[in-house]
C-alpha cells in the first residue's frame, strides 16, 4: 500500500474517500502560439493540462510560435500566462508539430497514425528517436516543421 494515500471524509456526503497529495513537477515544457517581450504568454485552442502543467512545476519553459511587442486582444478560447508563473520563453516555430498550433497549422494525423506503431515496439522507438531525434540537431526539427507547416497552408 502506498504511504501516501491518505482517508479523508467528505464534509459534504460523509463519505470515506481516498486523498493524495498534488502532483508537483519539476520542470513543465509546453507550446504555445506567442509570448509577448515581456514575458506573457498566451496559448489559444484545446489548452489540455498545460496551464496547470505549468502552473504546479517548480520551473518552466514554453516554446512559442512568435515573440510579438505585445498580445492581440485575447479571444474567447484563450488563455493568458502572466509573466511570472513562466520560467522561460523560447521561439520555436513547429515546436508543436506534429500536433497543431491553432492559427498556424493543422494536426498531422497521418504522423500519429503511424506513431502508434513506431512507439508500440521499444526497439522500433529506439531506432526511430536515433535516426529522427538523437543524430540530428534542432536544425533538422526546424527544417522539418517548416516544410509541413507549408505544406499545410
Amino acid at each position: 500500500m502506498n504511504s501516501k494515500i491518505k482517508r479523508v471524509t467528505c464534509p459534504f456526503t460523509g463519505e470515506e474517500l481516498a486523498a493524495i497529495p498534488a502532483h508537483r513537477p519539476d520542470v513543465a515544457v509546453i507550446h504555445a502560439q506567442r509570448a509577448d517581450k515581456a514575458g506573457n504568454v498566451m496559448i489559444e485552442g484545446v489548452l489540455g493540462v498545460q496551464k496547470e502543467a505549468l502552473l504546479s512545476s517548480k520551473r518552466s519553459v514554453v516554446t512559442v510560435e512568435d515573440i510579438v511587442d505585445e498580445l492581440p486582444e485575447r479571444s474567447l478560447n484563450a488563455v493568458v500566462l502572466p509573466h511570472w508563473t513562466v520560467g522561460h520563453v523560447v521561439e520555436v516555430p513547429g515546436g508543436a508539430w506534429p500536433s497543431y498550433a491553432q492559427g498556424y497549422y493543422p494536426r498531422n494525423n497521418g504522423f500519429y497514425k503511424e506513431w502508434d506503431g513506431i512507439s508500440r515496439e521499444r526497439d522500433l522507438f529506439h531506432v526511430w528517436m536515433k535516426e529522427n531525434v538523437l543524430s540530428k540537431g534542432p536544425e533538422a526539427f526546424a527544417k522539418y516543421a517548416r516544410k509541413h507547416r507549408m505544406a499545410a497552408e
